[in-house]
């Protein structure tokens, strides 16, 4: 007797491996899709933080530029803003006495860029709780940044992102403007 085809059991393992694979391979891309968002999103603060470095050394000798650049983050909205901040006058006349406005905090007269960069997290992301930093402040000539709250005695501080899944991705900076990321 010949036999020209598959029996009922072979081809039921054969659909089963079949159905194991796929199903591994379709958890595999979600927690794929989750880790792009997470840097993604991680890119885009790094970016930002980058961003403000940048303004504050690159404005620091023209006439007419602001005190400082800095980055908010707002953990309640999902977002993160870069801002310059002005001397106590509400201009930009006399930075060379600014130092002290940013002893614990930026200066009540910081606003926002024109047009304003703002960021917002993705839809499952949110900043990981406590929020390590509320504002990082570049003051120029010096790429050193000023971090509020004060992180004293460190001189570092996570900024971490996390997805409804708890995965997680940290941006640390610390008080010399350096900046790397986990």
């Amino acid at each position: 007797m010949d036999k020209n085809g598959f029996t009922l059991v072979e081809i039921l393992v054969s659909i089963t491996i079949m159905a194991l694979l796929s199903g591994i391979l379709i958890i595999y891309g979600r927690n794929g899709e989750r880790q792009l968002l997470l840097f993604r999103d991680q890119a885009k603060i790094i970016n930002a933080i980058l961003k403000a470095k940048t303004l504050a050394l690159n404005t620091y000798s023209k006439e007419g530029a602001p005190c400082a650049y800095g980055i908010h983050f707002d953990s309640s909205k999902k977002e993160f803003r870069i801002f310059q901040d002005l001397d106590s006058s509400g201009s930009s006349q006399n930075c060379s006495n600014a130092d002290g406005i940013y002893s614990s905090a930026p200066s009540p007269n910081s606003e926002d860029l024109n047009p304003p960069l703002v960021e917002i997290l993705g839809k499952n992301l949110a900043f990981k709780e406590p929020l390590a930093a509320t504002d990082i402040v570049f003051i120029p000539p010096d790429p050193k940044a000023i971090i509020t709250p004060n992180p004293f005695p460190k001189t570092e501080i996570n900024i971490e992102i996390i997805d409804q899944a708890g995965i997680s991705k940290k941006i640390k900076i610390n008080t010399f403007g350096q900046i790397s990321a986990d």
